[in-house]
């Protein structure tokens, strides 16, 4: 006969083991890797919920198949043993996974900040990096940088991006952030402005103001790219580093 009650006992151990495997690793990605909105912005929660979800809900109902306190000791062992090393390995590989879609640079690009994951630079470009700093991606939290194409690479650049290769995802374009301040100031916009022109975005955009301490006055905006899709950063003009972001498309497409 079944003994449930053994075997929900081993589930309850089995998943609480588990959890606390999800839960570092959801330190690490949600902490480290993708700090707030880019876990919104990139999607980086729906892949997190879909790999670590179904290790954390597949991995204890094995308990309630495999467990049986007829079994000796050593067979347990086995079971478990050679079970947990397949679940330990899907985790690696859901967070490998994961790792390859984090935020590694914000890249000021003409008008706009784009963001750039991990996965979209190929190792190609990241040995053809002028600086030794762009030769390896930040492996914590995201890197500010400015996009600067030297005359003598404008085919260049305009060819590869023909071929979706963009210049934001070409490392041997990157400059310090700091070298972009001019430009960033001149394209920045008035918040009041963006607000008059897509009333509907007023909340949104106050809303952002005020959770920072920036002055009020010192606050503009430019846009924000991921792919295919657009939000609105706040910046600081002092900097002109991004201090906030709205979920909203400043072009008025959404």
């Amino acid at each position: 006969m079944v003994n449930w009650r053994e075997k929900f006992r081993a589930f309850t151990i089995h998943f609480l083991v588990t959890a606390v495997l999800a839960a570092a690793a959801a330190a690490l990605i949600f902490a480290v890797w993708f700090p707030p909105p880019f876990a919104t912005l990139v999607r980086g929660t729906e892949l997190f919920v879909l790999v670590v979800g179904c290790d954390l809900a597949l991995g204890p109902l094995i308990s309630l198949v495999i467990y049986d306190s007829r079994k000796t000791r050593r067979a347990l062992i086995t079971d478990y043993t050679l079970f947990g090393a397949v679940q330990l390995a899907a985790l690696v590989y859901g967070v490998y996974v994961v790792a390859g879609t984090r935020p590694v640079y914000l890249a000021f690009s003409g008008d706009r900040f784009e963001v750039v994951v991990a996965r979209d630079i190929n190792p190609r470009e990241l040995q053809a990096a002028r600086t030794p700093e762009y030769r390896t991606l930040p492996l914590a939290h995201l890197r500010l940088v400015a996009v600067s194409v030297p005359a003598a690479d404008h085919n260049d650049a305009l060819f590869e991006e023909l071929k979706g290769n963009e210049q934001h995802e070409r490392p041997k374009f990157y400059v310090p952030f700091e070298s972009a301040l001019d430009d960033i100031r001149a394209h920045a916009g008035r918040l009041a402005d963006l607000e008059k022109k897509y009333p509907a975005y007023a909340p949104l955009l106050e809303s952002a103001a005020k959770s920072v301490s920036t002055p009020p006055q010192q606050l503009r905006w430019l846009p924000l790219r991921y792919h295919t899709k657009f939000w609105t950063a706040l910046i600081d003009t002092a900097d002109g580093r991004p201090v906030a972001y709205a979920p909203v498309d400043p072009y008025g497409e959404s």
